[in-house]
């Protein structure tokens, strides 16, 4: 009883929010159980506004997404309380939404953090690969400072941008 407590205990303690490490690579991946048409996705995710360069094929939609502000009041977080990096950027990222019977898949890889404005620390643009800040042991396991807030904000965000809703035709 004692050895399966300190396994769960340990589950939740190292959750990781979504986020994966795929050859040294942070990908963010999340399974929707839920049935939808690729046709809604496609008419979503050009209505967002959020991404761009879509492709679209018979179960794959593939996209680019600039510019996406980092939702850390969302995530119930305040500027002073979060990493300087994390406040002061949005984020490009790549975006391949997998879709199969009644659930789809959202993998967004290649973030990218882009500073928002200048300090002194970096330039307006400048352009940070998320492994700076998320890897450590040659990008094979996540940081801990990375684990606390970080993934979690960047969860939320990247979960209020894949919110699809199928109405089936429904009011």
């Amino acid at each position: 009883m004692k050895t399966i407590f300190l396994f769960l205990f340990s589950l939740l303690i190292f959750t990781t929010n979504n986020f994966e490490i795929n050859n040294g690579e942070v990908l963010w991946r999340k399974v929707n159980q839920q049935s939808i048409l690729i046709e809604t996705l496609e008419e979503t995710m050009i209505k967002s506004g959020r991404f761009t360069n879509l492709t679209i094929t018979e179960n794959l939609i593939t996209a680019e997404i600039q510019n996406l502000p980092i939702d850390y009041k969302g995530a119930g977080e305040s500027e002073m309380s979060i990493p300087m990096y994390i406040a002061r950027s949005s984020i490009n990222a790549y975006i391949v939404i997998e879709i199969k019977e009644n659930r789809y898949r959202v993998t967004v890889k290649n973030i990218k953090l882009v500073q928002n404005y200048s300090d002194a620390l970096s330039e307006q643009g400048e352009i940070t690969a998320l492994e700076v800040y998320a890897l450590r042991k040659k990008n094979t396991e996540f940081k801990k400072g990375f684990m606390k807030k970080t993934s979690r904000i960047l969860d939320h965000t990247f979960e209020k941008l894949i919110v699809f809703e199928n109405d089936n035709g429904k009011w």
